[in-house]
């Protein structure tokens, strides 16, 4: 049991990628900032339907006149069932993105509070897939519910060809795996395509320590999705002008101890390190370099990495090697600055107070949950699939209200444009506090710049299509 969840857990680091969609370049100085106190503009938990800039209700009643009907499989005329898939329930590792049902509950509950979606009232199929029966968990779905909100799975490629067979739209929290990053019937708030890449984070190492690039490193878990992720990562490396000097991974199940791993990167002689997998062993393995007296110029990796446990795990060690990272999520750190966190924490604490509100993948789960809603109000009282789907894959500019940085969720090809950076470092904070790096932002705390998008040279695999199962757009109702 404990190789399946060290492996299981390793794995889940890449639910998280989808994070790291953006950034920007520009002038190579850079300031790391708290978010300032007394600065809120949070008008409390939204009364109206509004939420952060989205100032068209998100909920409501049904307007007057208007006559719902029984229009798809899930929805009556009162009533909309919905499903959210989670791997709450593995037991290598209970509670497993419980944020995903946490952050689906808050929005569900607050949504029917203001009158549901026109007047319909929402039903959440709470799908618990524990990583392994994520394809009878679509299948669960595909029975009784109108679509897939919020959620997520580790093996979320295994359930792909049903959804398809059964026409099941999905407005994912996260996608990991190729069959489901850009598969049909799917409208992806933060849009991870297969053959891009939002590579600001190295674009920002890069700027900040010119002379590290002729000597990068990557290490990752020796499991299959983080393998994947290393390699897009070093293929954008590549394009920006990284030499790779070492490449290694280390063992899912666990290390007995980190020293050769931090004696072969100083024998290297790597200057920088991105690193793929759990927060909590990278602080091990700065731990090692710190043991060695090795200091590396910037340690890297992506929107996982902005973690508690990566402090607690490192310890002392990030005064020597400081940890950067990127969110295409607006940071809680920035909730005195940006409206629509304040309002999500704060809908947390009247509906769910116990809840997981400072998980980055709940924020994903709720700006998803947002742009189903917009979608489904739209098609009023004939709320179809075929409609649902037409209106999510309208919306060309999507930042959630500003729990995320803008998005197009109609091209699936294009990830997001704006990123946020983050810095996990000592130098100033004995307890190794998060701070906000401010490198040349125009939007808000995102930093935007088209030239962070790198289009990949490797081959990842081809997201699941309807043609795969027989099946054409037409067949959708």
């Amino acid at each position: 049991m404990s190789i399946t969840r060290r492996a299981a857990a390793i794995t889940v680091a890449v639910l998280l990628i989808a994070l790291t969609a953006c950034s920007r370049s520009g002038s190579t100085s850079s300031s790391t900032t708290s978010a300032p106190a007394g600065s809120s503009t949070s008008s409390g938990a939204p009364g109206n339907g509004q939420f952060g800039t989205l100032t068209d209700p998100v909920c409501g009643k049904a307007p007057a006149g208007e006559t719902n009907t029984a229009s798809a499989l899930g929805v009556t005329a009162d009533s909309i069932s919905v499903g959210t898939i989670s791997d709450t329930g593995y037991v290598g590792a209970p509670g497993l993105n419980q944020e995903l049902f946490d952050a689906s509950k808050v929005f569900v509950d607050w949504c029917n509070s203001l009158g549901g979606i026109n007047g319909r009232t929402i039903k959440v199929d709470k799908l618990d897939a524990a990583i392994f029966d994520y394809k009878q968990r679509v299948l669960d779905a595909c029975a009784s519910d109108f679509s897939l909100v919020g959620g997520g799975g580790v093996a979320d490629n295994t359930g792909q060809n049903d959804r398809m067979s059964c026409l099941m739209p999905d407005f994912p929290g996260f996608v990991v795996n190729p069959l489901s990053r850009g598969a049909d019937l799917q409208v992806q708030a933060i849009p991870f395509p297969l053959d891009r890449l939002n590579a600001g984070i190295l674009r920002y190492v890069a700027a900040q320590y010119p002379d590290s690039t002729n000597a990068v490193g990557y290490i990752t878990g020796n499991v299959a999705q983080t393998i994947v992720n290393k390699d897009q990562y070093q293929d954008a490396g590549k394009t920006l002008g990284f030499t790779t000097i070492y490449d290694e991974q280390y063992n899912a199940v666990g290390e007995p101890t980190w020293v050769p791993f931090a004696q072969a990167i100083k024998d290297k002689g790597v200057k920088g390190l991105y690193y793929v997998g759990e927060p909590a062993n990278l602080g091990k393995l700065l731990g090692a370099l710190a043991q060695i007296n090795y200091k590396l110029e910037w340690v890297a990796g992506s929107g996982n990495l902005y973690d508690q446990s990566l402090v607690d795990s490192a310890g002392a060690a990030l005064s020597t090697n400081p940890v950067y990272t990127a969110t295409a999520v607006t940071p809680f750190l920035a909730a005195d600055m940006v409206p629509a966190v304040a309002q999500y924490e704060e809908l947390f604490a009247k509906y769910l107070p116990k809840g997981k509100n400072q998980a980055a993948l709940g924020l994903n789960s709720f700006t998803s949950w947002l742009l189903w809603a917009q979608s489904a109000k739209a098609c009023g009282a004939d709320l179809t699939r075929k409609c649902l789907l037409a209106k999510g894959l309208a919306t060309s500019s999507w930042n959630g209200g500003g729990l995320q940085a803008e998005a197009n969720p109609a091209n699936h090809g294009s990830p997001p444009v704006c990123i946020a950076f983050e810095k996990a470092s000592t130098e100033s904070n004995p307890t190794g506090a998060f701070s906000l790096v401010n490198w040349n932002s125009s939007d808000g705390v995102y930093n935007c710049d088209t030239e962070n998008i790198v289009k990949l040279t490797g081959d990842y695999g081809k997201p699941a299509v309807l043609a795969d199962v027989g099946k054409t757009e037409n067949d959708v109702k």
